[in-house]
């Protein structure tokens, strides 16, 4: 397989893409994606502790049992309303939906788009994407919409600012889609599998994430 370049039209250009997954995943995938969802119209333990290994900083007993309840208790009544299979190249067909949910999931203690995202991409792996302050900021950096971020802070504001965020890694999605399904393919033959919309968001975190763990 020739690993070429990956260029996407939020402005990110990955270099290596699958060896750049493959790499993450020959890390990580064990500690999180390997884990399995349980219930998928419910907000479980499981699912809030595992985000711990995507450093959602939910790491501490009082903390863990705060998010978890506040999460149930928004989320449950909601998730059904979204099929298991929801993708995000649909997003038009779930965005009511979607929106509702993402803003009862920050209502809860402790929790942004960033924590609501790493729980409830267990719950909807072809749907919503990890939006980490890494991947939200790279999609609202251009003109018109980076006034937009100091609302990911604000509990009312988060969930339609993660919507603008996600129409953005949408049309990237649907830019690459044959070259990431192709992506999902070859890693699904080393063992690791990954949703679409998984892989992407970590090719734009490897890369633009300022440390460079996976650069290198």
């Amino acid at each position: 397989m020739v690993d070429s370049p990956l260029s996407l039209p939020s402005g990110c250009t990955v270099d290596t893409p699958f060896a750049r997954l493959l790499a993450f995943c020959e890390g990580e995938y064990a500690y999180y994606d390997a884990i399995p969802s349980g219930d998928p119209n419910r907000i479980e333990p499981l699912d809030v502790l595992v985000t711990v290994a995507m450093n959602s900083f939910v790491n501490s007993a009082a903390k863990v049992h705060r998010v978890h309840q506040g999460m149930a208790a928004g989320c449950n009544p909601l998730l059904p309303s979204i099929p298991l299979d929801a993708d995000l190249l649909e997003l038009e067909r779930w965005q009511q939906p979607l929106r509702n949910l993402l803003h009862a999931a920050v209502q809860a203690p402790w929790v942004l788009i960033p924590v609501a995202t790493k729980v409830l991409f267990r719950k909807r792996r072809g749907l919503i994407p990890m939006l980490d302050s890494v991947v939200i900021r790279h999609y609202l950096d251009n003109p018109e919409h980076k006034k937009l971020l100091p609302g990911t802070e604000n509990k009312a504001k988060a969930a339609d600012v993660a919507m603008v965020a996600l129409q953005r890694l949408r049309a990237d999605l649907v830019a690459a889609q044959g070259r990431i399904e192709g992506l999902c393919e070859s890693l699904d033959g080393e063992g690791y599998t990954l949703s679409a919309v998984r892989a992407l968001e970590l090719l734009v975190w490897t890369q633009v994430e300022p440390a460079g763990y996976y650069r290198g």
